[in-house]
């Protein structure tokens, strides 16, 4: 998952079905019987005191390492994913590919030096989807451009010319932060004006770079060469550039491969009901390539993982299928999910809902539910299940609508819901160096898990469904939590 500063790239929305009306009152949540909720105990105690969800993540970050989407690792991630559904025993296990317009990685990390006013390193590495640089490095005068919004870049057009372009967070204060569609607008421009490179300000402390594929759309390359690097060398181009020239040079190879394929990797524990209704459980495999992808998505991919050996191991039948996806692409823009929701349109109004984990490893508090009335009531159902692990509360905060694996579903009306946790360690950690399986907790990842497999056999076994929401319904809702604008300008952008 993307910070909210990047949110998601692309969507790809298909026409929402279903009649169902947010104004319909909601009914009175249905009582467990007594079979049910144990069972859901059971469950939830083997995932908390026996699940594998902290083991895999360790094979996840450590064994297989960074996992750039359709890279060597990458591969090497997905077939693993495979062989475990296949070991534990679950049905239907199988790849679902789609393509990518390239396949990018890093064949040199970064090197550069601050040149004037004086001679210093640069702590500088190659953001995804970037070209190389090239031969001998880019060099040049650094301009900090004050605003991303395509008027100030054409205002600056004359100091953006062949200069070395800085961008941070006070950037993207002349834009509402959530319209990715507008920033990428103004790197195109940034790009046609002339600029030798791009280096974006967006990292950590310690002088650690972020990863976020920004001058890229959809895993497209980059149409310059962008670098990223931390906050202190960020602050310190800045204050030079208060009193005189800066120059930088920096460097860095990568490898490119055009029209490649990558694979989602899917598995089914099959429901009792004829009904063809299925429950998905969803995370996503790739990560970025500076840590391990240890809490992005890593605690993700190990817990869809480990739910599915509790609920196999169990011997229970669900009465609608669960189903295990473990997505590609996610943050190249949620490539693996959109392509997901268009080769399974024909069948999404049988998806009585979606359960996505792409929030790192703390605590759970319960789950985001984006508005809709239905998801809480659906969820006191478990309420008393889920108090007990700490997260029995929702929250309709709509800055993450769009920023993992649940969007496209959530805008094609499907009742879709991400395990919330809090953030601030993750958005820390995630993208960067730091993302590295020492920062998992076991117990905190362990609760989550419990969390993800109990919703899960509740929902596949509850008598009624959710409704799905049209295409009027689905904009209704996103004003309602203040994510319509990222929706209208997906659309305007042609992001999806």
């Amino acid at each position: 998952m993307t910070k909210p500063i990047f949110p998601v790239l692309v969507l790809c929305l298909l026409l929402p079905c279903g009649i169902y009306s947010q104004t319909t009152p909601s009914p009175a949540p249905a009582k467990l019987d007594a079979a049910t909720e144990a069972a859901l105990v059971r469950l939830g105690g083997q995932l908390m005191f026996a699940g594998k969800a902290y083991e895999y993540d360790r094979v996840l970050a450590d064994e297989i390492g960074p996992r750039i989407a359709g890279s060597s690792n990458y591969v090497k991630a997905a077939d693993w994913a495979y062989a475990e559904f296949k070991r534990i025993g679950m049905s239907n296990v199988h790849r679902e590919s789609w393509e990518i317009d390239a396949i990018w990685e890093p064949e040199t990390y970064g090197s550069g030096r601050i040149l004037k006013p004086y001679e210093q390193r640069l702590h500088v590495e190659s953001d995804a989807w970037s070209p190389s640089t090239p031969a001998g490095g880019v060099r040049g005068n650094v301009y900090h451009l004050g605003s991303l919004t395509p008027e100030a870049v054409k205002a600056e057009a004359g100091h953006i010319r062949d200069a070395i372009v800085l961008i941070d967070e006070d950037s993207a204060k002349g834009l509402n932060p959530i319209l990715f569609g507008k920033i990428q607008e103004a790197i195109a421009l940034i790009s046609s004006e002339g600029a030798r490179a791009l280096l974006v300000g967006w990292g950590q402390t310690n002088n650690a770079p972020a990863i976020f594929g920004l001058g890229a759309l959809g895993g497209k390359v980059s149409l310059l060469p962008v670098g990223s690097i931390g906050r202190e060398d960020t602050l310190l181009l800045r204050r030079m550039l208060e009193r005189g020239p800066v120059e930088v040079e920096f460097s860095f190879t990568n490898r490119i491969r055009e029209h490649a394929k990558v694979d989602n990797i899917v598995a089914d524990i099959p429901g009792a009901a004829p009904s063809g209704e299925f429950v998905l459980i969803g995370g996503h495999l790739d990560g970025w390539h500076l840590g391990t992808a240890a809490q992005d998505d890593g605690t993700g991919a190990a817990t869809v993982i480990a739910v599915a050996e509790a609920i196999e191991a169990s011997g229970i039948q669900p009465r609608r299928t669960l189903r295990f996806v473990l997505f590609g692409g996610e943050e190249l823009g949620m490539l693996g999910s959109n392509a997901y929701v268009r080769a399974h349109a024909a069948e999404l109004d049988k998806c009585v809902a979606v359960l996505i984990t792409d929030t790192g490893s703390e605590p759970p508090k319960g789950w985001y539910v984006f508005g809709r009335e239905d998801e809480k009531q659906a969820l006191a159902t478990i309420k008393q299940l889920l108090n007990p692990l700490g997260a029995g509360e929702t929250t309709d905060e709509g800055g993450l609508t769009f920023e993992t694996d649940n969007a496209a579903f959530t805008a094609h009306g499907v009742p879709a819901f991400v395990l919330w946790t809090p953030l601030e360690k993750y958005w820390q950690l995630h993208h960067t160096l730091s993302d590295t399986f020492d920062k998992v907790n076991q117990r905190d990842l362990s609760l989550g898990a419990a969390v993800v497999g109990v919703t899960a056999l509740a929902f596949a076994d509850a008598p009624s469904a959710m409704k799905h929401l049209t295409t009027q319904e689905v904009e209704e809702q996103l004003k309602r939590i203040k994510a319509f604008d990222t929706y209208q300008d997906m659309q305007t952008h042609k992001l999806f």
